[in-house]
């Protein structure tokens, strides 16, 4: 009997990682589509990030941006011109700021500083050692993500358990309350997880804001606002639907 419970545990393992490896392949495709089509949008923004999000959310590109504040984006005097296809228009807008670069991993753009994308000190680089979520949706994943970064930080808080919840207004428009995020795995950074996040939502962008020149209070990283009297505590994030309605 202990044999069967765990050939059939094996099998259903074996099917959910097959499973994530297919949703990552389309993923990929999709996002590989998107970027290689031409371009018929220019982006008017007047910050470089700003840029950023309007392309993605007209070509519904899921993106990650981790932006460095206070910028120090270099403005063009001129307004940026056409390009032949949506990535390049991508590698146009970050040539105001060419310390950055854009990676594909998982299904989404991730656009981040070269000198601090790496660094310890940026949270998006914590490894949760477990996580989990099973139908969840965006508000669920997000609460999921801030129990497994404090887990991880402060596992002393939750040696008899955890209890509680999480609660959100309704905003139908976004899709954000569809229940179609499952994945689970074990030493995933936060960046991987706001990354599949916005990639099974499929109508997300994440964006975090850090400050290299001020801490977290009582954290080791990076605050994620410029500020002299910064007692930020709380990790944020935001997430952001590419469209709105039907």
């Amino acid at each position: 009997m202990l044999s069967r419970m765990r050939c059939n545990r094996s099998k259903i393992f074996q099917l959910l990682f097959l499973c994530l490896l297919m949703f990552k392949s389309a993923s990929a495709q999709g996002l590989d589509s998107k970027l290689a089509q031409k371009a018929d949008f220019i982006p008017t923004a007047s910050s470089t990030k700003d840029q950023l999000i309007q392309l993605a959310q007209h070509y519904r590109i899921p993106m990650g941006v981790e932006w460095v504040v206070p910028s120090d984006e270099i403005r063009l005097s001129a307004p940026l011109t056409a390009q032949p296809t949506v990535m390049e228009m991508v590698n146009s807008i970050l040539e105001q700021v060419p310390n950055y670069k854009v990676e594909i991993k998982d299904g989404v753009a991730n656009i981040a500083s070269r000198s601090i994308s790496e660094d310890p000190y940026n949270f998006l680089n914590l490894r949760i050692p477990e996580f989990k979520v099973e139908k969840e949706n965006v508000y669920g994943a997000e609460f999921r993500l801030r129990l497994g970064i404090d887990m991880t930080l402060h596992p002393e808080r939750y040696q008899y358990g955890w209890n509680g919840g999480y609660g959100h207004g309704p905003d139908p428009d976004s899709k954000f309350e569809l229940k179609n995020i499952t994945f689970s795995g074990e030493n995933l950074t936060v960046r991987d997880i706001l990354n599949r996040i916005v990639a099974m939502n499929g109508n997300a962008l994440w964006v975090v804001e850090l400050a290299p020149a001020h801490m977290m209070k009582g954290e080791p990283f990076f605050a994620q606002f410029a500020s002299e009297d910064n007692d930020q505590t709380d990790f944020f994030w935001q997430i952001i639907p590419l469209s709105r309605g039907k």
